[in-house]
């Protein structure tokens, strides 16, 4: 039996026959040139063709799993569509005899070359990869070769690949995949946002893997560690039966929680916490029903902007009604645009920024774009008449910043006003995700409804690691004390003011996690839908003084590593 350890991408137990995959040969004899009209021709030809099929599948993703999905196809339809990217390939082509094919290669090559001398961040990570994506697809259609894709797999398949694109997962064969590991990628790569929306078990960075799993070699994944993955190959007889154990117990404990979703999420010794789901989408907003979920914590709206133009407020309106309809009067917290980072919107013609995660984003794009940030609002403040609906703004990093925003919800409802358009200005929130907002938090809570901690990107920016960068992934540390006593800043500083603090990033449903926020005054846990269940079972079962005890412990350890040492026991 090997075994090979890998990054957790989305938890869970599963085992199956390994499914090699890998892209279609796209080798070709660079001397076999055409004229260079009959080359540009031919790209001319291959980008309409790509340009169609990614548009199928962008139309199917968003339809069958929403759009914050198709989104990913939309960026690289944008590709297709840059004239200045083919007017490249074009010249490459007059510069010289050459296929286009290879021209093709050379330019994603500069490009290749463009993005290492560049800062090393997820952004770029996955731009490239995006450009990588098309290339391929332009490569393989000017090669007339059949494409590849994972749309028919056998039964009970454990999908094995060095890296997995966006295009080769979209159109998967999601009936008899039982779970993912792949050599390269991270745990923001898109194949890790499809197992997590899928809740199939998925291990990344998991080297080695390509060169010793053949077709049909039995393949254990074991996921239930949120941090480490372990891929098992051939278990013999004696391991195999111990794998098969492990994994219907961890089927049988899942369909167990899954009975506690109509539970209450209330402490043994009473205290109630408010447990809610994140999403992308209506659709997203069904799965969590499904997982109980009766109220959201971040309803992420940015992926009605990413199709070919913005949204109009009355588009707006109607998915934001529809879903504070569905949750019966449950509480909805609708984030305000999030565009910016590693979200394009082709529409707004945003410059390229050398570091997007710190450049123009969030609130502070917002507040840049007056007209495209008050057709929002209005669309949201004609759907708070529908239910508890509550507006949260993102990236906020001062008081004056939530003040400007505030004042542009009063000037859209005055404008409803003036044309008696019914409406309601629903509590505003702040989206605590930079150190600036922590250390504000007592200044703000005094103003602001709620405070909602993004942890992914407040551990970011505590840490000042990319939590996207594989080359230091190691330094992002999720249980770090600094990550800890920032958000003890922020929850203090609400209760203070008489305030509730949540939190909406992974960290909010991380068992070991759990214990540490309650302690520390998290009055609210926004979780991925499937995760739901598990979470109540595990609040049902905390005591709230010893929950401060642990905090108490945490937040006083000087790194990740005592940390999580404690927490082993502790929890």
């Amino acid at each position: 039996m090997k075994t090979f350890p890998g990054l957790t991408a989305s938890p869970g137990v599963c085992s199956g026959k390994a499914y090699i995959f890998k892209a279609p040969d796209l080798s070709y004899d660079p001397s076999r040139i055409e004229a260079p009209g009959e080359e540009k021709k031919r790209l001319n030809r291959a980008f309409g063709l790509a340009f169609e099929e990614l548009d199928r599948i962008k139309d199917s993703l968003s339809g069958s799993m929403g759009e914050e999905y198709g989104h990913i196809f939309r960026a690289q339809m944008t590709i297709l569509e840059d004239d200045d990217f083919r007017r490249e390939i074009e010249d490459k082509i007059d510069e010289s005899p050459r296929r286009a094919e290879t021209a093709v290669e050379e330019v994603y090559k500069m490009y290749a070359l463009l993005f290492s001398e560049m800062e090393d961040n997820s952004y770029n990570a996955q731009r490239l990869a995006d450009l990588n994506d098309v290339c391929k697809r332009v490569l393989r259609i000017l090669l007339g070769k059949e494409d590849v894709t994972l749309s028919v797999l056998p039964p009970e398949s454990v999908v094995i690949a060095e890296e997995l694109f966006p295009s080769d997962t979209a159109m998967m064969d999601r009936k008899n995949v039982r779970g993912f590991v792949t050599e390269k990628g991270g745990l923001t790569s898109h194949v890790a946002i499809l197992a997590k929306s899928l809740s199939l078990p998925a291990a990344v960075g998991t080297p080695g893997v390509m060169g010793h799993i053949v077709k049909d070699d039995t393949v254990v994944l074991d996921v239930r560690d949120y941090e480490k993955a372990v891929v098992y190959v051939n278990p013999d007889g004696e391991e195999q039966k111990k794998l098969a154990a492990l994994e219907e117990d961890y089927r049988r404990r899942r369909e167990e929680l899954l009975k506690m979703k109509d539970l209450e999420s209330v402490t043994k010794d009473g205290h109630a916490i408010t447990l809610s789901a994140n999403i992308g989408s209506v659709e997203d907003l069904v799965t969590a029903q499904g997982f109980g979920a009766k109220s959201v914590g971040l309803f992420r709206t940015e992926f009605l902007f990413l199709g070919g133009g913005l949204p109009q407020e009355e588009e707006q309106y109607q998915v934001y009604a529809e879903a504070a309809k569905k949750l019966a009067g449950g509480m909805l917290i609708i984030r305000t645009l999030d565009i910016g980072g590693d979200k394009e919107v082709k529409a707004l013609n945003l410059p390229k920024e050398e570091n997007p995660f710190l450049g123009l984003r969030g609130i502070r794009l917002c507040l840049k774009h007056e007209e495209l940030f008050l057709t929002q609002l209005r669309a949201l403040l004609r759907a708070a008449v529908h239910g508890d609906i509550r507006v949260m703004f993102p990236m906020v990093s001062s008081v004056l910043e939530f003040r400007q925003a505030r004042e542009l919800v009063e000037k859209a409802a005055a404008k409803l006003a003036a044309k008696g358009v019914e409406h309601k200005i629903p509590p505003l929130g702040v989206m605590v995700e930079t150190p600036a907002a922590a250390f504000l938090a007592d200044e703000l809570t005094r103003e602001a409804s709620f405070v909602s901690m993004g942890t992914n990107d407040l551990t970011q920016y505590v840490l000042s690691v990319d939590r996207g960068n594989e080359e230091i992934s190691s330094y992002y540390r999720t249980f770090s004390p600094a990550v800890f006593r920032a958000i003890a800043m922020t929850a203090r500083a609400a209760e203070k003011n008489g305030k509730w603090a949540g939190v909406c990033g992974e960290l909010g449903g991380n068992p070991q996690a759990i214990p540490v926020l309650i302690g520390l005054g998290v009055k609210e846990l926004s979780v991925t839908a499937s995760a739901l269940p598990q979470t109540i079972a595990q609040i049902r079962s905390l005591d709230m003084s010893r929950c401060r005890e642990i905090a108490e412990k945490a937040v006083s350890l000087a790194t990740e590593d005592d940390v999580k040492a404690y927490l082993r026991t502790a929890v």
